[in-house]
């Protein structure tokens, strides 16, 4: 009979939901944390709880200094009293992932006695959290087609950012909305990456950091395995390798450094590219009322079968895009 509902099923959904809501915490460390990126962000304090305001989150934006009235002066001088306009708001709109815990009516008859129950449990919920961990991941380093998706890096720090608009604003018209970006076209890695990143580097570093989270520096680089071998491989001839002593180092994504910035790889980079990111100018922001939520238990249409969801709705977003910069079409002799 379709929809039936036992005394058994009803215990088995409370068991998983039990079993999810005991180790919440545990799979949100877990999903961001053995992330390089995510877990940058969580050092810095920019994987930050708010609640939406509607259907966005309203983000203060500084793009002018109110620096009308500052003079050298003498005796009797009087002090000018103007006053200048220095902030906007970026909007950056909700947006909602999740994934289902399905369970199978089959599964759930052959899963008899406590001990198998609580593994069956717990089975269902890091199948669930190893599904949204990719996502998370993938999504951040490639912008998803879809238009419910989330912020990706290739869409805040732009290898075209005076085209289109970001947080509702036109970036061609606002020059504070513009990352660096460099075309890496005609160049080699051996002869002119380790200068194009130094320059770029700089150029982020030339800008004052806003805010309690942000950095003179670029304090984390991303890039793909190719890209992280081969300055790997021009590090180890020049003897001038630096090793990171973080944390991360363990993840498995990279140990090494430049000008004590910390260098990771990731499968989802997008090929030939190197993100020089300040983490402190990003904001990966989730609204608490939904985050890793799970849903009540539905019966499958014209099944036995048993479904839930676990949502979240976040976003990622930017407030300072001139401390960032992506360096692209890097070629380089390793694959």
């Amino acid at each position: 009979m379709s929809g039936t509902i036992t005394q058994k099923t009803v215990a088995i959904d409370n068991l998983v939901t039990t079993t999810f809501y005991n180790i919440r915490t545990q799979i949100v460390d877990q999903v961001f944390k053995i992330r390089p990126f995510y877990d940058k962000m969580i050092e810095k304090g920019r994987l930050k709880e708010k609640v939406p305001d509607g259907t966005h989150w309203e983000v203060p934006v500084r793009y002018a200094r109110d620096n009308a009235n500052r003079k050298w002066f003498g005796r009797g001088a009087k002090f000018g009293r103007a006053e200048t306009e220095t902030l906007t708001r970026l909007l950056w709109y909700r947006k909602n992932v999740g994934t289902s815990i399905v369970r199978y009516f089959d599964d759930d008859q052959k899963n008899r006695g406590k001990a198998k129950l609580i593994d069956y449990a717990k089975e269902k919920v890091n199948a669930a959290k190893m599904d949204l961990m990719e996502m998370f991941e993938e999504d951040l380093l490639v912008q998803n087609a879809d238009a419910l998706s989330m912020n990706a890096l290739p869409t805040l720090i732009s290898t075209t950012p005076t085209t289109g608009s970001i947080g509702t604003k036109t970036r061609s018209t606002n020059s504070y909305l513009q990352n660096f970006q460099s075309d890496f076209t005609g160049f080699t890695t051996g002869v002119s990456l380790q200068d194009v990143m130094t320059e770029y580097y700089n150029k982020t570093t030339e800008y004052a950091a806003e805010g309690s989270g942000a950095s003179m520096t670029p304090d984390i680089i991303l890039t793909t395995r190719p890209v992280y071998q081969d300055i790997e491989r021009i590090g180890r001839a020049m003897r001038t390798i630096q090793t990171s002593t973080s944390s991360r180092m363990s993840l498995g994504f990279g140990d090494i450094a430049f000008k004590n910035t910390e260098i990771f790889w990731s499968p989802y980079c997008e090929s030939g590219k190197l993100y020089l990111l300040n983490t402190g100018t990003l904001e990966f922001l989730y609204d608490p009322d939904v985050w890793f939520e799970m849903t009540a238990w539905k019966d499958e249409p014209d099944s036995l079968d048993r479904v839930a969801q676990v949502i979240c709705t976040c976003n990622m977003t930017c407030n300072q895009f001139l401390k960032n910069a992506v360096i692209y079409n890097i070629t380089t002799t390793t694959s």
